[in-house]
Order: structure tokens, then C-alpha cells, then sequence
């Protein structure tokens, strides 16, 4: 069987880290929007040294490409009812280019021609 998400967004929230004794977890939340008025929330979580790096250079905003695995997670609320959520458990965080992260001496023009990494992903399209 074949388990493999990729996807490409922007951070919904600044990630958020725990330190366990033998391991490090980073958790967050992506936006990715797959038509114009659509936007898809995934969490995220990646471990050790994935992890580390992702708390130390992404923030709020920061545009990620996330390959990883599709996972669920099953769990009893406090009146007894089973719940359960789907989540990413990141292998690959690439942090991508962000025009709104960029220095401000630096202008980033837009191309209607033809489409390059800068405009792949439309900072006008984040739902935040």
C-alpha cells in the first residue's frame, strides 16, 4: 500500500515545539488552496532534527513544501464518544521562498506572462 502526501502552503500559525527525552516533535498548520474561494487546513507534524529546523526558521506565513505520510489519530472525549483526526507526519519540510518575508529594499515584481516559482504561489490567495 502506498501512504504519500506532498503539498505545498503556508503556515497558518507559528509552530509549536515539545521536547521529549529522546525525541523533539514541531507541530503546525498549513493552508493550501486548491481553487480560488477553496482552502484546505492539514496539520503538521514533524520530529528531531526536521523538527528543530522547522521551529527555528518558519513562522506564521512562511511557505513550506511538506512531503510526508497520511496518519490518524483515535482518541475517547471526556463524555466518552471516540473521535478522531487526520494529520501529516512530515519526512520532508522545504521552507519555499515568501515575498512577504523578504527585505523591504528588495521589490518583487509580479509577471502575468509566464508563471514562475514567485507566482506558483499567490500570496494574494492566503486565507490569513
Amino acid at each position: 500500500m502506498i501512504n504519500k502526501f506532498i503539498g505545498i502552503g503556508h503556515l497558518t500559525r507559528d509552530p509549536e515545539s515539545k521536547i521529549f527525552t529522546t525525541s523533539t516533535k514541531c507541530s503546525f498548520s498549513i493552508a493550501i488552496n486548491s481553487k480560488k474561494d477553496e482552502v484546505i487546513f492539514l496539520d503538521i507534524e514533524a520530529w528531531n532534527k526536521v523538527a528543530e529546523n522547522c521551529q527555528e526558521y518558519l513562522g506564521k506565513g512562511s511557505c513550506v513544501y511538506v512531503e510526508g505520510k497520511l496518519k490518524l489519530n483515535k482518541w475517547e472525549d471526556r463524555s466518552g464518544n471516540p473521535r478522531q483526526k487526520f494529520f501529516i507526519s512530515a519526512d520532508v519540510v522545504r521552507f519555499l521562498p515568501n515575498s512577504k518575508k523578504q527585505n523591504d529594499s528588495v521589490k518583487v515584481e509580479k509577471v502575468t506572462s509566464k508563471p514562475n516559482i514567485e507566482t506558483i504561489v499567490d500570496d494574494d490567495e492566503m486565507p490569513f
